[in-house]
This record gives C-alpha cells, sequence and structure tokens, in this order.
C-alpha cells in the first residue's frame, strides 16, 4: 500500500469525531464575530445556541433524534438562523445560515435539497444587501462575503458528515459483499456439481430401481442395469477429482466496483473545489478592492491562485493515499503564499490550506505539530501588523484557519478511508470465494468418494450374486438404492456447506462397504462415555470415510483393520490395510517412512487440514505392503 493510506486515519469507530470537531473549530469564529459586531452576550450565546443541533446531527446518539423529528428540528434551527435578524439587523453574525443549509443538504433529498441550499444563500444576501444595505458604499468583497460565509460553512459541513456516514457504512457492512459471493459461488458450484455428477447419480439411482423390478424374472435385464449402473457411479466418482479442483478460477471472483466505492473522491473533490473556489473569488475581490497598487494586486491575486492550484495538487494525491512528488518543496511554499501580501492583510484566511495539507503530507505527531504552527500563523501576523489589542480577530483567524485546515484534511482523508474499506471488502469477497472454492473441492472428495465407490461395489456384488442368491441380491439392491439416495444427499451437503457426518454411522457403513468389496475388517472401537465432541466426531468421520475410499479406489486390499482408541485426553483413530499396489496410496505416502501431509491439497492433504484445525495431527506411512492412517485429536 503506497505510504500515504499508512496515515494514523480516523478508525471507522470514530469518523463522526470529524465533522463535530470542524463545528467546533468555527463556533469560536461565529462567537468572535457577534462581539467584534457589538452583538454582546446575548449574541455570542445566540450564535453558539446555532450550532447545537448541526452538533447533534454529526454525533451517533444525537443521529437518531435527528431522524425521529427531523423536520421539527429543521424548523428550529430555521428560528435560529432568522430571528436574531429581527433583534440585531444587519450587526447579526454573518454566515449562520450555512448551519441550516447543510442540515438540508443532509436531511432532504437531491436535486431539492440543492435548490434549498442555493435558496438560503440567496437569502442571506437579501436579507443583508438587500433589506438592510449592510455594507453601503464599501467594496465588492464585502458583498462576496455574504455569500461565501454559508457557503464555506454549509458545505463542508454537508461533505464530511456525509463521507463519515459512508465510511460507517462501508465499515458495518464490510462482510456483506462476502457473503454475497460465497452464495454466488456456491450457486455455480451448484450448478457444476449437478450437471457433473448429480445427473449420474439419477441415472445409477434409476438403474438400481430397474434392477431391482427386474428380478427374479428378468436377470439379465437386471445385470445390464447394474453394469450401466456401475460405469456411471465410476464416471461419477472420476468427476469428483475434476469439477471442483480443476474449476479455473474467475479473473476477479468479487463483484465490480459499486458506487459506493467511487462517489466518496468525487464528493471530496466536488466539495473541496467549490471551497477553494468561493475563497479565492472572494479573496481576490479584497484584493482588487484594496487601494495597494497594480504590482501588489497582481502578486497577491497570482498568490491565490498559487495557493489553490498547490492545495488541489496535494488534496489529490492524498485521495490516492500517496504523497505527491516534491512535497518537501511545495509544502512550505503553499504555507509562505498567504505572507506575500506584504501591503496589507487580505490573504488572513487562506493559512488554513497548507495547514490541511501539513495533516495530509506529514506522519503522525508531526503533522499534528505542523497543523498547530501553521494555522495560527496569520493571527500573529494580524496582531503584529495591526492592532495588538484585536484578540477578536486574532480569534477569528485562528478558528477560521483551523477548521478549513481540518476541513480540507478530512475531506480527503475520509476519500481515502472510504475507498480503503471498500477495497477491503472486495479483498474479503475475493478471499471468501477462493476459501468457498477450496471448501467445496475439499468436501466434494472428503464426502462423496466412498459413497460413489461404494455404489460401484454394490452394482459388482449384486451383478455377481444374481442367479446364484438372488434373496441377498434382492436385498443389496435395496442397499444400493439407499446408497443413491445417501450419496444425493452428501451432495447437496457439499454445495450448502451443511453436513455433519458421524463416527458410529461411518463405522457401520465402513464395515458394509469394505465387506461389499471382498475386504476383511476389523473394528476395534474404545468410545468414552457419550458422544465425542461434535467437531473430533466429524473430523474422525471424515477421516474414516477418505481412509476407506482409499482402500477401495487405491489398493488391492484384502484385510483391513480399523481401532478407535483413548490415551488420556487424546482421541486417535487407525486405519490400516493389506494390498498397497504402486498406483496407491503410496503416492502420498513415501514408502517406508512416516508421512506428514501438507496442506492445499487433496485426499490427505484435506484430512490434515481439518486435524490441524483442532489442535491434532494426522499421519501417514506405507511399509511392506501395508498402508496405515493415523490421527489424534486432544479432546480438550
Amino acid at each position: 500500500m503506497a505510504d500515504g493510506a499508512r496515515d494514523a486515519a480516523p478508525t471507522p469507530r470514530f469518523v463522526w469525531a470529524v465533522p463535530a470537531a470542524f463545528l467546533c473549530l468555527l463556533l469560536p469564529t461565529r462567537v468572535a464575530v457577534a462581539v467584534d459586531y457589538g452583538n454582546r452576550a446575548a449574541g455570542a450565546v445566540l450564535a453558539a445556541v446555532s450550532f447545537v443541533l448541526p452538533l447533534l446531527y454529526t454525533v451517533p446518539a444525537g443521529r437518531r433524534v435527528w431522524e425521529r423529528y427531523t423536520w421539527w428540528l429543521l424548523a428550529a434551527q430555521t428560528v435560529l438562523t432568522y430571528l436574531p435578524f429581527l433583534v440585531f439587523g444587519r450587526t447579526w453574525v454573518v454566515g449562520l445560515s450555512g448551519l441550516l443549509g447543510g442540515l438540508l443538504l443532509l436531511t432532504t433529498r437531491t436535486p431539492v435539497s440543492w435548490i434549498l441550499f442555493a435558496a438560503i444563500v440567496a437569502v442571506e444576501g437579501a436579507i443583508r444587501i438587500g433589506l438592510y444595505d449592510a455594507y453601503p458604499g464599501l467594496g465588492l468583497s464585502y458583498y462576496s462575503w455574504v455569500f461565501v460565509v454559508p457557503i464555506d460553512m454549509g458545505l463542508p459541513l454537508f461533505g464530511l458528515v456525509r463521507l463519515s456516514d459512508l465510511v460507517t457504512d462501508l465499515h458495518g457492512a464490510r462482510t456483506e459483499l462476502a457473503g454475497r459471493a460465497v452464495i454466488r459461488e456456491r450457486l455455480a458450484a451448484t450448478d457444476r456439481l449437478r450437471t457433473a455428477i448429480g445427473d449420474r447419480l439419477e441415472l445409477v439411482a434409476a438403474r438400481s430401481r430397474s434392477a431391482l423390478a427386474a428380478l427374479p424374472g428378468r436377470k439379465d435385464r437386471a445385470r445390464e442395469d447394474l453394469a450401466e449402473a456401475a460405469g456411471t457411479a465410476r464416471q461419477a466418482l472420476e468427476q469428483v477429482r475434476r469439477a471442483v479442483a480443476d474449476h479455473p478460477p474467475d479473473d476477479d471472483p468479487s463483484p465490480p466496483r459499486t458506487a459506493a466505492g467511487t462517489v466518496a473522491p468525487r464528493l471530496a473533490l466536488l466539495v473541496l473545489v467549490i471551497d477553494l473556489g468561493v475563497f479565492c473569488v472572494h479573496h481576490a475581490m479584497i484584493m482588487i478592492d484594496a487601494p495597494a497598487g497594480v504590482m501588489a494586486t497582481a502578486v497577491g491575486v497570482a498568490a491565490i491562485g498559487a495557493i489553490a492550484a498547490l492545495q488541489l495538487y496535494h488534496s489529490l494525491a492524498g485521495q490516492h493515499g500517496v504523497r505527491p512528488r516534491g512535497w518537501r518543496v511545495t509544502l512550505p511554499v503553499q504555507a509562505l503564499l498567504p505572507f506575500t501580501d506584504y501591503v496589507h492583510l487580505s490573504l488572513l484566511g487562506l493559512p488554513g490550506f497548507p495547514a490541511g495539507s501539513a495533516l495530509l503530507l506529514l506522519r503522525g505527531w508531526r503533522a499534528w505539530l505542523a497543523f498547530a504552527a501553521i494555522a495560527p500563523t496569520m493571527a500573529v501576523y494580524h496582531l503584529w501588523r495591526g492592532e495588538p489589542g484585536d484578540f477578536d480577530g486574532a480569534v477569528y483567524l485562528v478558528g477560521v484557519s483551523t477548521s478549513t485546515g481540518l476541513a480540507v484534511y478530512g475531506l480527503s482523508r475520509l476519500a481515502v478511508l472510504a475507498e480503503q474499506l471498500q477495497a477491503t471488502r472486495r479483498e474479503l469477497a475475493r478471499t471468501a470465494v477462493e476459501e468457498e472454492r477450496l471448501r467445496v473441492g475439499r468436501d466434494t472428495h472428503d464426502l462423496l468418494g466412498m459413497g460413489l465407490s461404494a455404489l460401484a461395489l454394490k452394482c459388482d456384488l449384486a451383478s455377481r450374486l444374481i442367479g446364484r442368491d438372488d434373496a441377498r441380491a434382492h436385498r443389496e439392491l435395496q442397499t444400493l438404492v439407499r446408497l443413491a439416495t445417501a450419496a444425493r444427499a452428501d451432495l447437496r451437503a457439499v454445495t450448502s456447506g451443511d453436513h455433519a457426518l458421524t463416527l458410529n454411522a461411518e463405522l457401520v457403513a465402513a464395515r458394509d462397504v469394505l465387506a461389499s468389496g471382498g475386504v476383511q475388517v476389523d473394528v476395534h472401537a474404545e468410545l468414552p462415555d457419550g458422544r465425542l465432541p461434535e467437531p473430533i466426531d466429524t473430523v474422525l468421520a471424515t477421516v474414516l470415510r477418505e481412509a476407506v475410499t482409499n482402500v477401495l479406489r487405491h489398493a488391492a486390499a484384502t484385510r483391513c483393520h480399523i481401532d478407535l482408541s483413548l490415551d488420556g485426553g487424546t482421541v486417535g483413530l487407525r486405519v490400516g490395510n493389506d494390498g498397497v499396489g504402486d498406483d496407491g496410496v503410496g503416492d502420498e505416502a513415501e514408502p517406508g517412512r512416516r508421512h506428514e501431509p501438507g496442506p492445499g491439497g487433496q485426499g490427505l492433504g484435506n484430512l490434515a487440514e481439518r486435524a490441524t484445525a483442532l489442535g491434532g495431527r494426522l499421519t501417514a506411512s506405507t511399509e511392506d505392503g501395508r498402508f496405515e492412517l493415523t490421527v489424534r485429536i486432544p479432546l480438550s
């Protein structure tokens, strides 16, 4: 991951703190304006109260109140916005209508919300300029200020809250995409297995029932049905290897990027560009209005444009989680540009942008130290160049710079966090699909192998018995039909992931199927009081099923022994057989040596994974034509 993505980004649990902090930094600026305009204590308190409902919206607990009483709270904020004009007139604080506009953007649907926001900004201008004629004879910058401040308060509030909500939603639903991807993969596996194996199982069952119906009168027909059923069962057994294990993975198993993964950077960029635009226009008008001469005005306007361009340069790179080329030069240049207006104090609000850039480009405590150093620089400069006692103005400048810097940082960092969470969701989905493929492949091999082998052996045995012992052949055919039904159930269990083999049932099945294959079976089972814990019981049952399948498929065995024992707090299962040939399990266990299968393959590798997951150990060995598989799992 790029180095910019390793920043100390806010955790999803506390992302709401970013818009809340933005409002808290704005609050003293409005209070300072109220005091400076002569509204005194009453105006200062009323200005502070105007922030209560927007702050309530940013806090998770307060959001629930807003969702319940949306229109009542909007009405209350409207009263707090416009009633003070009747009390204080033209001296009322500029820009508080932006809080109402931001709340409308957050609580009403587009495009109505944007129309209402534009109307609120226009109403602010109409009241101050049209009704009260607040700035008679002054420059254009005073009139632009009326529109700039509400936009500069409302839009960042909207952007920060919307991005924090997006991050929270993505974090809360980060596993949802993986769940949907697993379902899709499971459905695809179901289709593949139904095509490869399911239809063959249906045919085996149909031919078994036909052979059962043909007895005792049509023996040749019964043998034909059984021969076809045996061949079909062996074809299905071969397909077990190919259906899933050889299935080529998709290039990207996760779904395509959703709107949630692309809206964050666009929203952040939109709010940032508009905020930069209104700042630049307003400060350019200040420069043009001020009688500083053509050269000083040109230098100031150029500095404003450079600050905005560098901010976009820093923020666009920050949205991709990287630091732009040459940032060690561009950051200090951006921090110094507000001071190029050496004739008069016209670039007062612009240090907030390099302060925000410092948070984006630096790391850890250095970033916040640089932020704390850059943000108040213009306030100090103002006190030095202006009136030393103008502390209200200094408070205003610090609040504007810090809130602007935090907005710049929050817009970029929350956008990055949203993208990272979206990437995490896609990666979780991809990993979940891969794990599901492995599970289906493992379960297909482990659960269906013995059942299909048993079907083929039962078909052979019943066919041999026809004409020699019809009564026993009839019983074997009945067992064959039941086995076909059980195999279809195993197929459904593989695709659903809901299967629980039991050791007792597998011991009975192992004895029966091995006997059908002409193998003498010795079973010694020492079970504890009651049942084994279900996970252990299932793993031992799976190991036994796979071991019996290997005997039937790979070995010309005549004898097989199955031992289940307890040794202290450990349960052990040992399955051994003779008749191991060159094409048998010797491929998985080197002759003459004890072998511990590794993970990642089929067969014994699957069993090793299952045993290891429970703290157990699986070993296999061949010696003198005998194969032995042992698994030991602690009961704890």
